[in-house]
């Protein structure tokens, strides 16, 4: 187990560039291309308007899968693969913040 760390926490600080990429997609997109919800969410953006309001704002969007209301496909897809993305990634960092104390960290 002790081999599976090092490559569990690299996988995870790789995954959290791939999450910032999928972010700024998704929020180009419906700046673009649905700005009334865009500006509900409070105007979300990966650094300048990254409140705690807007985050929760952003969950509230993907996990009550308000972006169907949109009917956008492209939007819907991104979307769903964020919503399974953001679930695997919070597995594995679960996995490895559990396996710190366990003893399964080097």
């Amino acid at each position: 187990m002790k081999e599976l760390f090092p490559i569990l926490f690299g996988l995870l600080f790789a995954s959290v560039f791939v999450w910032a990429a999928l972010c700024y997609w998704l929020f180009k997109r419906l700046e673009t291309q649905h700005p009334e919800k865009y500006e509900a969410m409070g105007k979300p953006s990966l650094i300048m308007n990254d409140s705690l309001s807007n985050n929760i704002y952003f969950m509230k969007f993907l996990f009550k899968r308000e972006y169907n209301d949109l009917n956008d496909p492209s939007i819907t897809r991104l979307a769903q693969f964020m919503r399974v993305f953001f679930l695997v990634y919070f597995i594995g960092f679960m996995f490895l913040f559990l396996g710190v104390p366990l003893g399964y960290a080097p």
